[in-house]
């Protein structure tokens, strides 16, 4: 694998994060996969959400996350109750097995941000939390790729 290029690097970035995390999420019953321990995190955070609140801050596509809430649900981590404020949606909230595994999970994603903060080696983390920031945002902002001549 090519150590030197943007996308290399961050591919491996998120190929040892997973691998960091994945044997204790595992420990806690949580499917993995598409996002599933940032959904728990973020409902633990946020309370119950729209699938569509939630594919906007966990930066998850709207139908990854319909499939991984289906998946969160069969492990009985998450249910669907009826939007209040419109019929035809729904509302996602943990459970109580759910709100267990979630707090755990957000204790983990900390030991996850200490682990990386010791690779700054002193350099500001909120200057390199602004440089991923503007990463994503100039993607954000990128039409999708297509080949030119």
């Amino acid at each position: 694998m090519e150590r030197y290029t943007l996308h290399a690097s961050i591919a491996r970035l998120e190929y040892e994060r997973r691998r960091y995390l994945r044997a204790y999420f595992q420990t806690l019953n949580i499917p993995l996969g598409q996002g599933q321990p940032r959904i728990l995190a973020q409902l633990h955070r946020s309370g119950p959400s729209s699938q569509k609140e939630l594919s906007a801050v966990c930066g998850i596509d709207e139908s990854t996350v319909s499939r991984s809430v289906d998946r969160l649900a069969e492990a009985g981590l998450v249910q669907r109750t009826p939007d209040p404020a419109c019929r035809r949606s729904t509302r996602v909230a943990l459970t109580p097995q759910g709100a267990a595994a979630a707090a755990k999970v957000v204790v983990a994603f900390e030991h996850e941000d200490a682990v990386l903060r010791t690779a700054l080696g002193g350099a500001d983390e909120k200057a390199v939390i602004a440089t991923l920031s503007a990463m994503a945002d100039a993607m954000a902002a990128a039409p999708p790729y297509e080949e030119t001549e």
